[in-house]
């Protein structure tokens, strides 16, 4: 397997991710809009990332394109912004959002472990993306 292989696994695992605290998001404002729960968090929405998450992926996005040696034309600054900071900061918070329904309050410091990993992994492994 390579590092494209392991690249684009990555990319399919981040969508995935934020697919499911997207549903999980819906089903809270539908449950309160039919009157049977309370009224969603405005931090349940998956795109309000802290500058942490986008900090730690535009670092881990740096360190992988050194280590690869990665060609800095604008089309893999675009490519590394999107796939490298932009998705993998939105999976993480993403992981935040599911794991704590939507209650930034509440997360544990494994939780918010868990969502660096994510954030830096998917910086990381998207220097497979660059062809």
């Amino acid at each position: 397997m390579t590092i494209e292989h392991v690249a684009v696994i990555a990319l399919v695992v981040e969508v995935a991710i934020m697919i499911l605290a997207r549903f999980g998001t819906e089903r809270r404002h539908w449950r309160h809009h039919k009157g049977r729960g309370p009224a969603p968090l405005k931090r349940d929405d998956i795109t309000l990332v802290s500058g942490v998450l986008y900090a730690l992926a535009a670092a881990a996005v740096v360190v992988g394109a050194l280590t690869a040696q990665v060609e800095w034309t604008l089309s893999a600054i675009g490519t590394f912004a999107l796939f490298g900071i932009l998705l993998p900061a939105f999976a993480a918070n993403s992981v935040m959002v599911l794991a704590t329904r939507g209650r930034p309050e509440t997360v544990t410091w494994w939780q918010r472990g868990l969502a660096c990993a994510v954030a830096a992994g998917g910086g990381l492994v998207s220097v497979g993306l660059i062809g």
